[in-house]
């Protein structure tokens, strides 16, 4: 398998708004990710298309932020995330922490060619910020299943912890 730069590419169709996952996505470049949606949110009503064929894996911080922006989506828009080519392994990270049931997974026969830049990369500043990001995203997953609190309650209780909360 070739190792891919961890990247995102996004591009813009009509009212369509395309996000693929290259590489690994972690919580290392999950703030360039958390200010794209950011700005599509400032906008306008969009279908927003997340594309994961070149996703090598995705950690729960990211998958955390999927099931975040899939709930903004559902409620300030009534829409639902498209999702298309879905490799295995990362489809097993989708449907074991139930973010998947948030997303529309759709398959793409022929594909329209929409003019994809790479997002510049961004982190955090500020340690508490990128604590309460982290906090905040698991804290989403958590609410998703039983099984999730589980497995990420002790994540959470680190970061109110050294947040003080």
């Amino acid at each position: 398998m070739d190792i891919k730069e961890d990247k995102y590419l996004v591009g813009a169709y009509e009212d369509k708004r395309f996000v693929k996952f290259v590489g690994n996505s972690t919580m290392k470049n999950s703030k360039t990710l958390d200010d794209y949606f950011d700005n599509v949110f400032a906008g306008e009503p969009v279908d927003l298309i997340m594309d994961f064929e070149e996703c090598n894996y995705m950690d729960s911080t990211i998958l955390g932020l999927i099931a975040k922006t899939a709930i903004s989506m559902k409620k300030l828009w009534n829409k639902k995330i498209f999702a298309i080519k879905i490799p295995n392994m990362i489809q097993m990270s989708l449907k074991s922490t139930g973010v998947y049931k948030l997303l529309e997974v759709v398959s793409v026969e022929d594909e329209a060619t929409v003019e994809m830049e790479e997002l510049e990369k961004k982190d955090f500043q500020d340690k508490r910020k990128k604590a309460q990001h982290i906090l905040e995203v698991h804290k989403t997953l958590m609410d998703l299943s039983d099984e999730n609190k589980e497995v990420f309650k002790n994540v959470v209780e680190l970061l109110e912890k050294e947040l003080g909360e």
